[in-house]
């Protein structure tokens, strides 16, 4: 009896024990990975709190406007750190490179950034095409109903001048773009010997809200490529640019206490914002085709495209930047992710840091993959419910603009509002049937982000691999560097202790002299010395 009570206490006390070590070791991974279960927890907090004022009160547009307003707060403190994140991660990163090196990483990136996205807009096109989400809201397309032409060439040379801007100060919060306006002028009719109205479309280039992110990174890879030639004199820039990389850093790091809060109220005023379930459940289809799209960039065009040329498993990068597409989903911006990207690459993938600050700050401008998806979609899915016939040539505007809007964004939340108008517009499509994607726009911007987030990951990650020769290289040669510096400040060194030996040593023999007795010194010394 006694022995059973005793094998009883003992299976107690290791189950307890099991249990207890269970519960550590849970508690402790949640503390490891505080910020992505406190992003989480806002998340179903903010929803709760949504469906809740939405079922149970009225929400007039200025309770709206409140709930919003810390969501609001930290959109804001994300932005303002942005642009100086960006210019000096792309200058560290550029000054950093060996010329030659420099060359050959960034035609790898070009390589990457644009296969990366061509594949991605055959995959939204063929999606569209296959599924034809827009076609069950009308019986038939119809052929021949155009819209007004707009050039694609405009698109390219708004992004050419986006990239040489007139300000650089300007460029931080302004970017140049080619409009349609409709001017009306009196026209001479010689059939009917009067004047009439005539309304004539023309273009005109303006300068709209949103900073320039093609013109800060060309030119701050410019500064980064003139200060690496420059040498020891540009290091001292070089330094100066580097604390106030720290500096930003650090404080998004503070910033970064508050996206709970602040992710749970803008939730909260997404929620409050659907008005109508009826119109997502119609836009189900178009969900469903852009989210199978996502999908097939994310999990295999990506990943292949990573083994293939590295022969590594690409799900350690996968477990590696989780955190940061869990703050992608969550925050809807690459740009304002850019901190926690730079975390999980460096600290959690061990790239190196000559890398992640040459290709992230580029790749979160132009390598946008799940925008493109998104926009190539958004165009033909609008056609489709205009009942518009789009031929080949259509198509191929539609995906060259899409590229092209893609490339360049902002990359900050609700913009995919604003670069579908830009393609519908290049693509000769009614406009105004793009408000119907605003319902979902709040839903599929969010995947949009995480795979852009995910490719720029998949990017920095296969250009460490493919690059570690450069790397090597570039680092023995900043140790031979170190080295010869070090010779010559102990050559230096060395001749400054002789000349000052040499120095106290002559001092020593005038001292002598001073102090020679007067049995040693001649007649003349002896009388001058009396006199």
């Amino acid at each position: 009896m006694t022995m059973e009570n005793d094998v009883t206490e003992e299976e107690i006390t290791s189950g307890t024990r099991s249990w207890r070590d269970f519960i550590n070791t849970c508690w402790t991974y949640i503390l490891e990975n505080k910020f992505l279960f406190s992003n989480q927890a806002a998340v179903i907090l903010g929803i709760a709190l949504g469906l809740t004022l939405k079922a149970y009160g009225q929400v007039d547009s200025n309770i709206h406007l409140y709930i919003g307003f810390p969501g609001e707060m930290l959109m804001r403190m994300l932005q303002v750190d942005t642009v100086p994140l960006i210019v000096t991660s792309v200058i560290m990163g550029v000054s950093g490179l060996s010329v030659h090196s420099s060359r050959k990483i960034a035609l790898r990136s070009t390589a990457y950034i644009l296969c990366t996205t061509l594949i991605a807009t055959i995959i939204g096109i063929t999606l569209v095409l296959l599924m034809k989400p827009g076609v069950a809201y009308g019986s038939e397309i119809e052929e021949g109903q155009e819209g007004e032409d707009f050039s694609t060439a405009d698109a390219l040379m708004d992004l050419l001048r986006n990239m040489v801007p007139h300000n650089l100060i300007q460029a931080c919060f302004q970017q140049f773009r080619t409009e349609k306006t409709e001017i009306e002028t009196e026209d001479y009719d010689y059939s009917s010997s009067m004047m009439k109205n005539v309304t004539e479309v023309r273009k005109r280039g303006r300068y709209v809200n949103g900073f320039n992110t093609m013109g800060l990174i060309v030119w701050s890879f410019v500064f980064g490529v003139i200060l690496n030639k420059m040498g020891e004199k540009g290091k001292i820039l070089v330094e100066v640019v580097t604390v106030m990389n720290e500096a930003i850093t650090t404080t998004i790091d503070m910033i970064m206490g508050y996206l709970p809060v602040g992710v749970m109220f803008m939730i909260a005023s997404n929620v409050l914002e659907i008005y109508d379930w009826d119109t997502i459940f119609k836009l189900g289809m178009f969900v469903l085709v852009v989210m199978i799209g996502l999908v097939i960039q994310g999990a295999i065009v990506l990943p292949l495209i990573y083994f293939v040329f590295t022969r590594r498993s690409p799900l350690a990068v996968m477990r590696g930047v989780f955190p940061a597409l869990m703050t992608a989903l969550v925050i809807s911006s690459s740009s304002a992710t850019l901190p926690v990207t730079f975390e999980c690459c460096e600290d959690r993938l061990k790239i190196d840091q000559r890398i992640t600050r040459f290709i992230l700050p580029i790749g979160t401008s132009l390598n946008l993959n799940g925008s493109a998806i998104y926009e190539v979609v958004a165009a033909v899915f609008i056609a489709q419910l205009n009942k518009i016939h789009l031929d080949f040539a259509h198509l191929l505007t539609v995906a060259v603009t899409a590229a092209v809007a893609s490339i360049g964004a902002a990359g900050l939340p609700a913009t995919g509002a604003v670069t579908t108008l830009f393609v519908l517009a290049a693509a000769g499509l009614p406009a105004k049937e793009a408000s119907t994607l605003v319902v979902v726009e709040w839903l599929l911007d969010r995947c949009n982000t995480a795979i852009n987030v995910m490719g720029n990951c998949y990017g920095a990650a296969l250009i460490y691999r493919v690059s570690t020769q450069e790397l090597e290289h570039m680092t023995r040669r900043d140790a031979a560097n170190l080295e010869n510096i070090q010779v010559n400040i102990s050559s230096q060194a060395s001749d400054e202790d002789i000349f000052h030996s040499d120095a106290s040593q002559s001092e020593d023999i005038g001292l002598q002299i001073l102090r020679t007795p007067p049995e040693y010194l001649s007649d003349q010394d002896s009388d001058d010395q009396n006199v």
